[in-house]
């Protein structure tokens, strides 16, 4: 063991005999230890809920979204079709989506809407009071549409919606907007990812409406998260009238977001680390001042300006490192229990979790402890800098 750690140490341990030095090595150790277990129970807290979000979203967004490229229309959409599910993508669904006009001709009220096909098997749910079971005329065209979007123009359960799609028809007057009545058959509040569409229709209606020709405006591709980014290199290279987006590129604006609030969190919490490290300054210049004498001896003795420089570096690493591995056992041990035993509990009945979950990566257990130590090392640097430059005479002298 070199000199001047055997010599930081026993510095370390025999300034407890000396009250105040203490009490401010002490203080140094606590506000570290505070600071790095705040640091870790809140990105816990803010890595569990994001997480949750993130599970959320891969749950319900498509792990591959195919849209056309060039044109309005997926022209090859059986054959991508078949093609994906031959990659595992067992449930693909063809969709047409548009801008089109609603109207309540009753009350004389219109407003834009955004219309979606649905996939039969995967109609969105009804909300309760659109549940109720009622007679409909099966011949009658019938539109889903969402409860909100009905509550603005003034409809509900079982009145006629007048959809005016953004295209027109020639006739023996003249060019008139492809315009039909629907029948609103079932109220929807949409999930949050349905919160974009207003109306939904039954494919056929949709492809007529909007002119595709039976042909859809684009496909969503379920399956397993970590097949989406092969299965779009596939397709890719297959077909070029197309472009394929995965799961997080659908989603990257979000997790970004998300990125950029766990890192503005971790810098601001950050500053309780940096304070508690200034309380180095203090405690380890009082060090310092009682081992003046020392210093000197130590200096006549042949001991270098770097040999002091890197003895009192190493009594604020110490005392950086004490505090750090107390605030690492209390931050873990308190993330791990609240999570396990769900001590935060949440009433379901108003959020989606029924308790904060905490979560701790290994790369912001790593990052916690690398800004607290090395707050520590530039705390501590000044300090032991004016140490190394001592007269050695002029402290043998205060001795």
């Amino acid at each position: 063991m070199p000199i001047e750690t055997r010599i930081a140490r026993r510095y370390l341990w025999a300034a407890r005999k000396q009250a105040h030095t203490a009490f401010l090595s002490s203080i140094s150790m606590l506000g570290l230890a505070v600071g790095v277990f705040t640091l870790l129970l809140s990105i816990a807290l803010l890595s569990g809920m994001q997480g949750q979000i993130k599970a959320r979203l891969i749950e319900s967004s498509p792990q591959l979204l195919v849209e056309p490229a060039g044109r309005n229309t997926i022209a090859d959409a059986n054959a991508i079709v078949a093609a994906a599910r031959q990659l595992g993508l067992t449930d693909v669904r063809p969709f047409v989506s548009g801008i089109a006009w609603g109207g309540n001709e009753r009350l004389r009220q219109g407003r834009p809407m955004r219309v979606r096909s649905y996939a039969r098997g995967h109609e969105p749910a009804p909300d309760t009071a659109s549940a109720r079971k009622r007679a409909w005329n099966p011949n009658e065209p019938q539109v889903f549409l969402a409860r909100g979007y009905a509550a603005s123009l003034g409809l509900d359960l079982g009145d006629a919606l007048t959809v005016v799609a953004p295209r027109t028809r020639l006739t023996p007057f003249g060019p008139v907007p492809v315009m039909k009545k629907y029948r609103i058959t079932r109220l929807v509040l949409p999930e949050s990812d349905e919160a974009s569409t207003d109306a939904w229709l039954d494919p056929n209606e949709a492809a007529h409406l909007f002119g595709t020709n039976g042909e859809p405006t684009a496909i969503e591709m379920y399956g397993q998260a970590d097949r989406a980014e092969p299965a779009q290199a596939a397709l890719q290279a297959r077909f070029t009238g197309a472009q394929f987006k995965t799961w997080k590129e659908i989603n990257r604006p979000l997790f970004l977001a998300l990125r950029l609030e766990k890192i503005v969190m971790f810098a601001t919490i950050s500053l309780i680390i940096f304070v508690a490290a200034l309380n180095l300054v203090s405690s380890l210049s009082m060090l310092i001042l009682e081992k003046r004498p020392s210093v000197g001896v130590l200096r006549t003795l042949g001991a270098t300006e770097r040999n002091i420089l890197s003895l009192f570096m190493q009594v604020g690493l110490l005392i950086g490192l004490t505090g750090t591995l107390l605030g690492n056992l209390f931050g873990l041990g308190a993330a791990w229990a609240a999570n396990r035993f769900h001590l935060v509990p949440l009433p379901p009945d108003i959020y989606f979790l029924s308790y904060l979950p905490f979560q701790l990566d290994v790369e912001d257990i790593v990052g916690v402890n690398i800004v607290a130590i090395l707050l520590s090392v530039i705390a501590t640097w000044y300090p032991a800098r004016i140490a190394s430059r001592l007269d050695p005479i002029s402290a043998i002298k205060e001795d």
